[in-house]
């Protein structure tokens, strides 16, 4: 790998890390360059203004998320297994009392340009296509048990987790993670 791809990354790596933490409106490129070590010139070198950073975190965030369910789908023929593995993805993050980027960046939706939004709601559809369509089929396979449609069941499913992401990071207490996770996945069978 280049060092250009190497810088690149790293600036990455800490933009979404910082993302994570404090919101997209909660830092500059100087807070970037003081962690990465670099100057701010070279942030604007790969990514001359805020929203084509915040474009690149999107979609680099989506395509990590694709790899992540693809690998899930791969590994796993059990739909309830399938579940489980979903939510730990989403507990990554709480391990350092943050949420995903998806959930910061919807905290600022207001200000993001409106590729960066795109890219939001563009993950936000992924996440419920893949849950409706794993709900779907563990119904019909006899592995999960729910009322009514796929289509709440995933809504219930997402906005849960990613409550779940809020609480543990409000009460510094991953175990309030697990437990919404854990009621999420035992509520199905």
């Amino acid at each position: 790998m280049n060092k250009t791809k190497n810088t690149a990354e790293a600036i990455l790596d800490t933009a979404q890390s910082i993302v994570q933490d404090v919101g997209f409106n909660g830092f500059s490129y100087a807070h970037i360059a003081e962690k990465v070590g670099i100057r701010t010139a070279s942030i604007h070198y790969h990514f001359p203004n805020k929203e084509d950073l915040g474009e690149a975190l999107i979609s680099r965030y989506y395509r990590h998320f694709i790899s992540a369910i693809a690998q899930i789908d791969t590994e796993t023929h059990n739909n309830l297994e399938k579940l489980r593995k979903f939510t730990l993805l989403y507990g990554g993050p709480v391990q350092d009392y943050c949420t995903c980027l998806g959930v910061m960046f919807s905290t600022d939706l207001a200000t993001l340009s409106g590729m960066t939004r795109e890219g939001l709601a563009q993950l936000f559809t992924t996440n419920l296509e893949w849950l409706e369509r794993v709900l779907d089929q563990g119904r019909s396979e006899g592995h999960l048990n729910f009322e009514g449609s796929a289509v709440v069941q995933a809504l219930q499913f997402l906005a849960s987790l990613q409550g779940a992401q809020l609480l543990a990071r409000t009460f510094r207490d991953i175990s309030r993670f697990d437990m919404i996770a854990e009621g999420l996945v035992s509520a199905l069978t």
